[in-house]
């Protein structure tokens, strides 16, 4: 009999479900039999991606409130309300994990802290060890890192999906810190699909791919990029990421093709066909951009702090050209930056090798 395993995920980004594709692929070619649970947008993109898998079970259960929404006072305001949400759907995740325990042999989770069980082997993936606090915050990040410590030290071992080497890595700070002295971790290396295709012809000039992320920051940008890539020549396409829609519009006078929603069969294509790529600067996408060894140029979204923090630290070791969303955009100057920035090379190992050696 195959073994069962519950599968958490995160659904306040939409990455935490693509970057665990890659485990679930990996977790399905072992003959387990896994029961997901996520909520929202990362749910309906997980059905339509796994919709033809028979040993799969999706759960819905409610998410923590996206954190550092809105701007100034009322950022904080939200910040103290949904600190306090997040709390409380940790015990109900605990609950529901201790009300069927004896349903699973292992338990993944992506994020979400209150899936785990102290009688099941539980591992949780994460690159946030550290957390970047908001400017008016940061004298309490230390309180910050000793309560992800407290909720981190509960799983029987963490994964981060980073290479080891302190000297090159994507996440730095946050994925190498002092707290990780007393936490059993492994480095797991870069969480991505994709494959990168040297030979496949590289015919599509610049790839937008917008995220699903805080929706009052999401359409005014996608508007200014429009207006942007207007501007530049040759074939534009853009990927909305809104698995609430489904269609594919062309404007012929400014050769953009629009997506709202692509397979990942699609998602591979146009990612491997594209020269350059604009887009948010989480996690999940830097990961893809090191494995297709890809050029691209990194929006943060405004008072995500990691975002902020990630753009800055490999916009200063010229990996990415990075730029804020509130200065005034020129996509044209941005394009010729990237003539400068270096590709993030990798050995051949992945994460599979990895996990092998973690889970057998």
């Amino acid at each position: 009999m195959s073994k069962k395993i519950l599968y958490a995920i995160s659904s306040l980004w939409l990455w935490h479900a693509t970057r665990s594709m890659a485990i679930i692929n990996y977790l399905l070619s072992k003959k387990y039999h896994i029961v997901i649970l996520s909520n929202w947008n990362a749910l309906n993109f997980l059905k339509e991606e796994l919709k033809n898998i028979q040993n799969i079970e999706f759960v819905d259960f409610g998410d923590y409130p996206p954190l550092e929404r809105w701007n100034w006072i009322i950022m904080y305001v939200y910040l103290i309300i949904d600190l306090i949400k997040t709390f409380t759907i940790i015990q109900k995740e605990k609950e529901y994990v201790e009300s069927r325990k004896s349903d699973f042999d292992l338990i993944f989770s992506d994020w979400r802290y209150g899936i785990y069980n102290k009688s099941i082997k539980s591992y949780i993936i994460s690159h946030q060890i550290s957390f970047i606090m908001p400017k008016f915050l940061g004298i309490f990040s230390w309180l910050l890192d000793y309560c992800n410590h407290l909720f981190l030290k509960k799983f029987d071992e963490v994964l981060i999906p980073d290479f080891k080497d302190n000297k090159k890595n994507m996440a730095w700070k946050l994925s190498h810190c002092k707290i990780l002295k007393k936490l059993k971790h492994s480095y797991i290396w870069p969480l991505s699909l994709y494959e990168n295709d040297i030979w496949i012809k590289k015919d599509i000039d610049y790839l937008f791919i917008i995220s699903w992320y805080l929706l009052e920051h999401k359409w005014s940008f996608i508007d200014t990029l429009l207006k942007e890539a207007e501007k530049l020549k040759w074939k534009k396409f853009f990927v909305l990421w809104d698995t609430l829609e489904n269609y594919k519009k062309y404007i012929k006078e400014t050769d953009i093709t629009i997506y709202s929603y692509v397979s990942w069969e699609i998602r591979n294509d146009l990612m491997s066909r594209s020269k350059i790529i604009i887009s948010r600067s989480g996690y999940t996408s830097i990961m893809d951009f090191v494995k297709l060894w890809k050029k691209a140029i990194l929006f943060p979204t405004p008072n995500q702090t990691e975002q902020e923090y990630l753009a800055k630290y490999l916009w200063e070791n010229w990996y990415f050209v990075v730029w804020k969303q509130e200065d005034n955009i020129n996509l044209e100057k941005l394009i010729n930056k990237t003539d400068k920035i270096k590709i993030f090379e990798i050995n051949n190992e992945n994460f599979e090798q990895k996990l092998e050696k973690i889970i057998g």
